[in-house]
C-alpha cells in the first residue's frame, strides 16, 4: 500500500472517531437537554397544581375547620379541573386512597395512568420508569397540611417518546451531515497529500533511475525545506561515497590486472622457448587463465557484453572438453556428468567451458564437502538447458534474486579476496551467446540452467 494512501486512511479513521464521538455527545446532550426539560415541565405543573389544591382546601373544609377524606377528594376534583392535563403531560392526585385523573394530556399516558399497570405512587425526585407506552418521567410530590400530615400526593407523568424521538432525528441528521463531511473531507484530503507527498515520489522515481553503471546521477533536492530535503540530501550525500568507493574499486582492479598479466606474458614467453606438447597444454591454459581474467574485469567495470564468438557446438565434443578439465582437479569424484542430448547449439565453446566450469566450482566451493554436482541436458522446443545442479544446503532465499550481481557470494566468515564474480561472469558470457542463464534453489540443493538455442541448418 502506497504512503499516501495509508496517510489517507489513517486521517479518515482518525475523522471517522472525531465525529462518531461528536454524534454520540451530540445524541446524549439532547437525550439530557430534552429530559431536562420534561423535568422542569414536571415541576412546573406539581407545583401550580399545589397551589391549586391548597387554594381549594379552606373552601372544601368542614364546620369545625378541619379538611377530611371526602373534603380532601372534593378539594381534589376541584383543583383538577381548574388545572387539567396538558398536552405533554398527565396530571394526578393521590388522596383518601383515591387516586383522581384529570382529563386531557397524551391518550396513551392517560390510559396508563387509568388502568392497574399504572406506576405506584413513589415521593421524592422525578424518575424514568419503563412501561407498556415506553419511557415515561414521573413525579410524585407529597402535600402535607399544618401538622405536616400527608393529606395527597400530587403525580404529574410526562411522556418520553418525543424527547427520543428528536434524539434519533438528530443523531441520523449529525451521522449523514458527519458522513458527507469525512468523504468531502477524504477527498480534499487525498489532494492535499499527494500534493504535499509530491517531492517524495519525485525523490523515488529519480532512484530508481540511478543505475550502478553510472553512479553521477544525483536525485532532486525539493525547496521544501523538510524530512524530505534531507532525505533527498543524505540519498545524494550516500551515492557521493558509494561512486567514491566504486572508483577506488575500479583502480584497485586496474592495479591486480596489470599485476597479473605480467607474469602471464613471461610464462607465455618461456613456454614459447620450452616447445613440446606439455608446453602446449600449458599455454592453453594460460590462455584461458588471460581470457577469465579480461572478462573477470570486464564484469568488475560494469560492462554489458563480453566478447564471444558464435558458432555450432556439437554439446558431447563440449561435454568431454569439461569433463577432461575436471578430471585434473580434486573434487572430480563429486561430478556426474549424465548422458549427453547429440544436439548442436549456438554458442562459443571455449566460452561454453569457461561458464560450465565455472558453474561446478560454485557448486563445490559453496556446499559441504560432501556435495554431490550432476552435470545435464535437456531439451525443449528449440532450446538446450545445460544444467548443473547440487544436491547441497541450498540459497538464502533474500540473496537469490541478487546471486548474479557482482561481488555478491553466499560464503560465509569470509574476508578479503575477490569472491562473488563466478555468477555474473557465467550471465555475461551466456547473455554473448545469445542464451539466459536461471537459477532455482531450496532446502534440497541448487539448480542452474544455461539456456541456448539449438542450430539450424
Amino acid at each position: 500500500m502506497s504512503l499516501t494512501r495509508r496517510l489517507v486512511l489513517r486521517a479518515l479513521l482518525v475523522m471517522v472517531l472525531v465525529v462518531g464521538g461528536i454524534t454520540a455527545l451530540t445524541y446524549e446532550l439532547v437525550l439530557v437537554s430534552g429530559r431536562n426539560d420534561v423535568d422542569d415541565l414536571l415541576s412546573q405543573e406539581s407545583e401550580l397544581l399545589s397551589d391549586t389544591l391548597g387554594e381549594q382546601m379552606p373552601t372544601a373544609a368542614g364546620l369545625d375547620g378541619v379538611v377530611s377524606g371526602p373534603e380532601a377528594e372534593r378539594a381534589a376534583r376541584r383543583a383538577l379541573s381548574i388545572r387539567p392535563s396538558g398536552a405533554r403531560h398527565v396530571s394526578l392526585i393521590h388522596v383518601d386512597g383515591v387516586r383522581l385523573q384529570s382529563t386531557g394530556g397524551p391518550s396513551r399516558v392517560a390510559g396508563l395512568m387509568r388502568g392497574d399497570e399504572a406506576p405506584a405512587s413513589v415521593p421524592g425526585v422525578a424518575r424514568t420508569m419503563d412501561t407498556d407506552v415506553g419511557r415515561v418521567r414521573v413525579l410524585d410530590t407529597p402535600i402535607t397540611d399544618a401538622t405536616d400530615e400527608e393529606i395527597a400526593v400530587i403525580t404529574v407523568v410526562a411522556p418520553l417518546d418525543v424527547v427520543h424521538d428528536t434524539a434519533a432525528t438528530v443523531l441520523l441528521v449529525t451521522a449523514l451531515a458527519g458522513g458527507i463531511g469525512v468523504g468531502g473531507g477524504g477527498i480534499a484530503l487525498w489532494l492535499v497529500v499527494r500534493r504535499t507527498l509530491a517531492p517524495v515520489r519525485e525523490v523515488s522515481a529519480a532512484a530508481q533511475e540511478i543505475s550502478p553503471a553510472d553512479l553521477t546521477t544525483r536525485v532532486p533536492v525539493p525547496d521544501t525545506h523538510d524530512e524530505v530535503t534531507e532525505l533527498a540530501t543524505e540519498i545524494n550525500r550516500m551515492l557521493t561515497r558509494i561512486e567514491q568507493a566504486d572508483t577506488g574499486r575500479r583502480r584497485y582492479l586496474a592495479a591486480i590486472s596489470h599485476e597479473v598479466r605480467t607474469p602471464l606474458a613471461v610464462a607465455e614467453g618461456h613456454l614459447e622457448l620450452l616447445g613440446g606438447p606439455e608446453a602446449e597444454i600449458v599455454h592453453a591454459e594460460l590462455e584461458r587463465l588471460r581470457r577469465v581474467l579480461e572478462d573477470l574485469m570486464a564484469v568488475a567495470r560494469g560492462d554489458d557484453e563480453i566478447d564471444a564468438d558464435r558458432g555450432p557446438v556439437f554439446l558431447p565434443d563440449l561435454f568431454d572438453a569439461v569433463r577432461t578439465r575436471v578430471e585434473s582437479l580434486p573434487f572430480a569424484r563429486s561430478v556426474i556428468f549424465r548422458e549427453v542430448s547429440p544436439q548442436v547449439v549456438l554458442g562459443d565453446q571455449a566460452r561454453l567451458e569457461q561458464c560450465l566450469m565455472n558453474l561446478i566450482s560454485n557448486a563445490i566451493d559453496h556446499n559441504p564437502p560432501d556435495v554431490v554436482v550432476d552435470v545435464a541436458t535437456d531439451v525443449d522446443e528449440g532450446t538446450v538447458a545445460l544444467t548443473v545442479t547440487d544436491d547441497g544446503s541450498g540459497v538464502d532465499p533474500d540473496l537469490l534474486p541478487h546471486v548474479f550481481e557482482p561481488f555478491v557470494t553466499t560464503r560465509s566468515g569470509r574476508t578479503g579476496g575477490l569472491v562473488g564474480l563466478g555468477l555474473p561472469i557465467v550471465r555475461s558470457l551466456v547473455k554473448a551467446q545469445g542464451g539466459r542463464v536461471a537459477m532455482d534453489s531450496g532446502p534440497g540443493g541448487s539448480s542452474v540452467r544455461i539456456l541456448l538455442p539449438i542450430a539450424t541448418a
